[in-house]
């Protein structure tokens, strides 16, 4: 049947979602440290990108080879997340000890709001490390103009990973569920926001096809939205 042949959309389709599966997968696995999920995350986006680009036949290899590559930066880049999110997190925790008036709840709405902007700044700073060679500024400077330009695409996939984690700790036995699709769901959602995103600073995409490279990263391409 022409459902079965490994041409057909329906194939090919099932082996995407397959892709994608074992990327969350792997991205859990070596995030386990915490200090690593940078990294992970790079080298995630870094494989997902180049399925949406019809470029990725193989998934670990590629992936090991850019968790190597953005080891350095991505835990850099990492250090600096968690040092905020504790920052606001410690100003949380001491604010719901005390008395709740307007002041109080007022500055906990602005916690919340800063806390969400980092959480999407941080969605957009890992890819940018995966497709562009910046420096760590560059890459902040850089996401956020990507995360304002495309808020409500983040907002959708932090939603769906906060939403799955949250579900997971409700409802422990669609915990396996969670782990297998909702990783997975945001890589993919992301891949496909950032290669949309990025094709307008990438340049010639027929250019970097040619390479052979297991990762493939312009030069400072972005550069030019500082």
């Amino acid at each position: 049947m022409q459902i079965f042949n490994p041409e057909s959309k329906f194939s090919q389709f099932i082996y995407s979602v397959a892709d994608y599966v074992k990327l969350g997968l792997i991205f859990l696995l070596f995030s386990i440290p915490g200090i690593t999920a940078g990294a992970a995350a790079a080298a995630v986006m870094t494989v997902g990108m180049r399925i949406e680009r019809k470029e990725a036949p193989t998934i670990f290899r590629p992936f090991w080879q850019a968790f190597k590559d953005n080891f350095k930066q991505g835990t850099t880049l990492t250090i600096l997340f968690m040092a905020v999110f504790g920052f606001l997190a410690a100003d949380w925790y001491i604010l719901m000890q005390m008395e709740p008036t307007l002041l109080i709840r007022l500055i906990c709405a602005i916690i919340f709001v800063l806390a969400l902007l980092a959480a999407e700044l941080m969605m957009w700073a890992f890819p940018t490390l995966a497709r562009f060679r910046l420096t760590n500024r560059q890459i902040i400077h850089n996401a956020v103009i990507h995360m304002l330009a495309r808020f409500p695409q983040t907002l959708l996939a932090l939603a769906a990973a906060v939403g799955g984690f949250i579900l997971a700790a409700l409802f422990p036995q669609v915990m396996p569920i969670v782990i297998f699709f909702v990783p997975a769901f945001v890589v993919w959602y992301m891949s496909r926001t950032c290669m949309k995103r990025f094709r307008k600073f990438d340049g010639s995409l027929e250019e970097e096809t040619a390479s052979n490279e297991e990762t493939i990263r312009p030069e400072e391409t972005t550069a030019m939205l500082n």
